[in-house]
């Protein structure tokens, strides 16, 4: 065999291989817009009804804030052993 031969098979089988992932590629991509489509009709998110927390437009942090705070941090590192 010639190496031009070869190198044109070789760019050939290149060729189909880039084609067939960006085919894949873009048919993943539509299927899943099309998936998140149908969730979002079918399935519609509820509003949710969490309070919103009030801020304090002063440059003292509330004691209670900090006491807060210290138990949670106490806490997380208290799990973590």
């Amino acid at each position: 065999m010639e190496v031009s031969t070869m190198l044109q098979q070789a760019a050939e089988l290149m060729a189909i291989g880039m084609a067939t992932v960006f085919v894949f590629l873009t048919l993943l991509v539509v299927i899943i817009q099309l998936m998140s489509f149908s969730v979002r009709r079918f399935f519609p998110t509820k509003k949710s009804t969490a309070t919103t927390v009030e801020v304090v437009a002063s440059d003292t942090i509330s004691p209670r804030l900090v006491a807060a705070i210290t138990a949670a941090i106490h806490q997380h590192r208290q799990q973590q052993h």
